[in-house]
């Protein structure tokens, strides 16, 4: 960031090649739209770009980058909410969803159907999650930031992380229940 700052675009490059598949897998997840993903992708990158000045020498720039991205989820889903619902039913770009990840290996004959019927289910209990709490639920277990960088991303205190952390997958438990079988 320091070398952005002082006008070497290339550390931009660099920037954006070490963070693309993280920070896109999380927007694919936030959005279920690889085109609404790039779009913010890039957005976010050129936000860095602008406020590369004002970037504080000691912090971390992996929270402050999802801070960003954050941010233009929640304006996006601001957007969506007057302009349509969107669900969250797309594979991100290595052809993955959400319930496709909880699936073990070794295929039966009616895996696919199965998968689709899972995925379903999947994709239904985290679209009826809390915005909040999906949001560091994502973070913390698609992009592996820690607690703390939650919580710095987030700009929330490290309980409340944990606590909208705990309270999701306590959701999710109880909307699987049904499921719970298959998966």
């Amino acid at each position: 960031m320091a070398a952005l700052a002082q006008g070497d675009s290339g550390a931009l490059r660099t920037l954006m090649q070490r963070y693309r598949g993280p920070l896109y897998g999380y927007l694919v997840r936030m959005l279920s739209s690889k085109d609404d993903a790039e779009d913010l992708f890039q957005e976010v990158f050129l936000r860095v770009l602008r406020h590369a000045g004002r970037f504080e020498a000691g912090r971390r720039f992996r929270p402050w980058l999802y801070t960003i991205a954050g941010n233009l989820v929640r304006n996006t889903y601001r957007w969506r909410s007057y302009r349509q619902n969107v669900p969250l039913d797309r594979e991100d770009d290595e052809g993955q969803s959400l319930a496709g990840q909880l699936q073990g290996e070794g295929e039966a004959p009616s895996a696919p159907a199965e998968r689709a019927e899972v995925a379903d289910a999947v994709r239904a209990a985290v679209e009826a999650l809390p915005p909040k709490g999906r949001v560091a639920l994502v973070l913390f277990y698609y992009q592996g930031l820690s607690y703390e960088e939650v919580s710095e991303a987030l700009e929330i205190p490290l309980g409340t992380v944990k606590s909208r952390i705990h309270n999701a997958m306590k959701r999710l438990g109880k909307a699987l229940e049904p499921q719970k079988d298959d998966l």
